[in-house]
């Protein structure tokens, strides 16, 4: 790819579970677990223990804000195991969290300058349901284009808020449509009733995209079909192709994408696009 004039970018890593939202346990797992391994065994905790001992000084120090009985900071590196997680520890966990992640997009980032230094790094297409503001955050600071993978009827403007924050181009990495009127077994993860309200869908999912200034893309998955009995890995047969595995197309769904694509620049770029 180095050099390719037709490859802008490239994604590293694709729906990796950086945490999970609602719970401190959920959002926070990484960095709980962490802690309650050795230093000796696992060279993250190593950098937590001594951010740790930056921030406080003293152990005792870290005891009051947490309200533990930690008896020193070798106690701490041997490993601890939290049960209770409040407001001054879950601080601690979000600058933890954001240090680990910050430190995996600072290497990658670095490879690729190395390596691919006219492409884009494109992130790592966050799982929308595994994603933590403090791994969006560290990942802004390394990557040219954030992406995320949304599996929804469409990407809700509230939900994407956060994208003016982080002021970084966004690009939805993955998403589909399917319906069972096409002779597969499964929909896929979205459902429509059948190809014309796929179609339909496809386009409203599309002008949210379109709508939302922070987007500079979406990238539909699949271009064919899933096989009717099934990927070899896990089984998933779905119908989400723009065209079945014997390489027919679904006439509603390119007549959409044709729709679509006539008026993405007229309507995000307004009347000028036109000229």
């Amino acid at each position: 790819m180095r050099g390719s004039p037709w490859c802008a970018g490239i994604f590293i890593d694709n729906e990796k579970s950086w945490g999970r939202m609602g719970t401190p346990q959920g959002q926070y797992g990484i960095v709980i677990n962490t802690l309650s391994r050795s230093a000796s065994d696992s060279p993250t905790k190593a950098v937590f223990v001594n951010l740790l001992r930056k921030k406080y000084g003293t152990v005792a120090a870290l005891n009051t804000a947490w309200g533990a009985d930690i008896a020193s900071w070798d106690a701490l590196a041997k490993g601890v195991v939290l049960k209770e997680h409040g407001a001054a520890r879950q601080a601690d966990y979000a600058m933890l969290l954001k240090a680990y992640a910050r430190e995996y997009f600072r290497v990658v980032d670095g490879a690729l300058n190395e390596v691919l230094p006219k492409h884009l790094y494109m992130g790592v297409r966050f799982a929308t349901w595994g994603m933590t503001p403090e791994v969006i955050e560290a990942a802004s600071e390394f990557v040219d284009i954030m992406s995320y993978n949304e599996y929804r009827e469409i990407p809700h403007e509230g939900a994407w808020s956060f994208l003016a924050k982080i002021d970084k181009p966004s690009l939805i990495g993955e998403f589909h449509i399917g319906a069972s009127d096409a002779g597969l077994y499964h929909p896929g993860l979205i459902l429509a009733s059948d190809q014309k309200d796929r179609a339909a869908q496809y386009e409203r999912y599309m002008d949210a995209v379109i709508a939302n200034p922070w987007f500079v893309g979406a990238h539909w998955f699949q271009y064919v079909d899933s096989p009717l009995t099934g990927r070899s890995y896990d089984g998933e047969n779905y119908n989400v192709g723009f065209v079945s595995v014997a390489d027919v197309p679904y006439p509603e769904m390119v007549a959409a994408a044709k729709r679509m694509n006539g008026r993405l620049y007229p309507v995000r770029f307004g009347k000028k696009a036109l000229k």
